[in-house]
């Protein structure tokens, strides 16, 4: 028989060393400092450190360790105030701690290779665990790490990103069985070798394209609108003041008006250009415009009345103002055809827990969309785009083209795009992103990135390219419910074997 680990070997004489190459592998595994690197890293030197330890003591460091560094790598990331955000980040560290318990105390009990898919699969649970009970939907994933070389992201469109990050640990788990397992060396390289070439073949055959769904088509202009950060925060200015006044008399309100006014001003003057200089379709960021509710209609019908003189499709992403009331705040999208007409109004349906949910209602949990002659558009809003059961919507409904008004900050902007580009993968359409403060992209169904620019380098504030909108069949909209209950039978499965070894 044999058995996983040994009782004695090198690598566990030098168990210090792989607990200093750990330090770094935690900080750059994910948050604001994530690598494709790290991500690998960590499980495989935290798996190396805790198997050449005693289990409580080296259990009990490597929890020290992990939740320090995610006090320190999603600091910024998560928009949480005071000690609330210490809470977060500590609770996500004890989440991502416990797939490593869980592989300490029944991986060794198990033979073979097949006890590195304890690791991994306990580490998807927890992902999908967090999915569905906590208010930030796929944020922590390990998935989003994989995206910066591309290689492990077709396989979302079958498994979607928390699919991605089981086999990101796989690889590691399975890099440390090489090291540990008491098998004689040849047959752990053959075992290793078969297992690394099934993965390859595996990661081919995923690339190749299920069909499209769409017929060829030329590509369309599209032009996203921000906002300057000067009109923004007169705005803001304005209203932060009235709030601090307490009050909304006469005097405030015109205040109110004319900053707003210059605002939406600027805005529709540049979508307005945008669309004589050839785009089809014109979205504003999140909350670009931002209007009085008393003056919301005229607001709209100015929209009308631009699309219909320019023939464009619409979006403006507006904040209404409700002052005095509560919420105080409606962040929503307008979408008005080229006829003038209004097809649909939709409020963000996942407002921030912390930062936004106290001041916006939220919508209903339904993914609009828009058939145009070419093709059929869905839309979300920013933090609505973290959520993979939401967005699977638009794959089910084969929308060939996600538009997704957004507003970052400088710290979340690369990794807040990557996770916009995972959805795309996972459903298979193309993204338009608009993002305020952030990275805007414009990306295929593979994860392509085909146009991107930080906000604050587009001169004029105005994002163009052009997309050839048509879709690409994904399964992953269509299993996505099935997959956790697979991993909870494969997973139950080995703590059997586990017990009975």
């Amino acid at each position: 028989m044999i058995v996983t680990t040994s009782n004695g070997g090198w690598w566990r004489r030098i168990s210090w060393l792989w607990l200093a190459l750990l330090v770094p592998a935690l900080l750059f595994s994910n948050g604001r400092w994530q690598h494709a690197i790290g991500a690998l890293a960590l499980p495989f030197f935290a798996r190396l450190f805790v198997l050449s330890q005693p289990v409580v003591r080296g259990l009990l460091i490597l929890l020290s360790l992990q939740i320090g560094a995610y006090l320190l790598m999603w600091w910024e990331v998560i928009p949480a105030p005071g000690i609330l955000y210490y809470i977060i980040a500590a609770a996500y560290g004890l989440c991502y701690f416990l797939p490593f318990v869980v592989d300490r105390i029944a991986a060794g009990r198990i033979t073979g290779f097949i006890s590195t898919l304890v690791l991994p699969l306990s580490w998807y649970l927890v992902e999908i665990l967090i999915q569905w009970f906590t208010p930030y939907g796929s944020w922590s994933s390990a998935g989003y790490t994989q995206m910066g070389h591309g290689l492990l992201t077709p396989l979302a469109a079958w498994v979607g990103v928390s699919g991605v990050a089981f086999v990101t640990v796989w690889i590691a788990s399975a890099g440390v069985w090489l090291i540990t397992a008491t098998a004689p060396a040849k047959r752990r390289i053959f075992v290793i070798t078969l297992w690394a070439g099934s993965l390859v073949v595996l990661l081919w055959l995923v690339r190749a394209p299920l069909g499209n769904d769409s017929p060829t088509v030329d590509a369309i202009g599209v032009a996203a609108i921000t906002p300057s950060n000067q009109a923004t925060l007169a705005v803001s200015r304005a209203v932060m003041e009235a709030r601090m006044a307490g009050n909304y008399d006469d005097a405030t309100l015109t205040r109110l008006k004319t900053v707003v006014a210059g605002l939406n001003d600027e805005l529709l003057v540049r979508s307005r250009a945008a669309a004589q200089g050839g785009a089809r379709l014109v979205v504003w960021s999140e909350t670009a415009g931002r209007v009085l509710n008393s003056e919301e209609d005229q607001l709209i019908a100015r929209g009308q009345e631009l699309a219909r003189e320019e023939g464009v499709y619409l979006f403006m992403g507006i904040g209404v103002l409700h002052p005095g009331s509560q919420p105080p705040l409606e962040n929503k999208v307008i979408a008005i055809t080229p006829s003038g007409e209004t097809a649909w109004e939709y409020l963000k349906a996942r407002p921030i827990v912390g930062s936004e949910a106290p001041f916006l209602p939220p919508g209903h949990n339904k993914l609009p969309t828009l058939s145009t002659p070419f093709g059929r558009i869905g839309l979300v809003i920013c933090h609505d785009l973290d959520f993979a059961d939401f967005v699977a919507q638009a794959g089910r409904k084969e929308v060939e083209l996600l538009l997704a008004p957004s507003a970052d900050w400088p710290v979340i902007a690369d990794l807040h795009a990557k996770m916009g580009i995972m959805r795309a993968v996972e459903n298979g359409f193309w993204l338009l992103r608009p993002a305020h403060d952030g990275l805007s992209v414009i990306a295929s169904p593979q994860g392509q990135v085909t146009h991107s620019a930080y906000d604050a380098d587009l001169e004029q504030r105005v994002f163009t390219g052009q997309i050839p909108v048509m879709r690409t069949r994904t399964p992953y909209p269509y299993v996505r419910p099935y997959l956790p209950w697979v991993a909870v039978i494969l997973w139950l499965g080995l703590l059997v074997l586990a017990r009975r070894d």
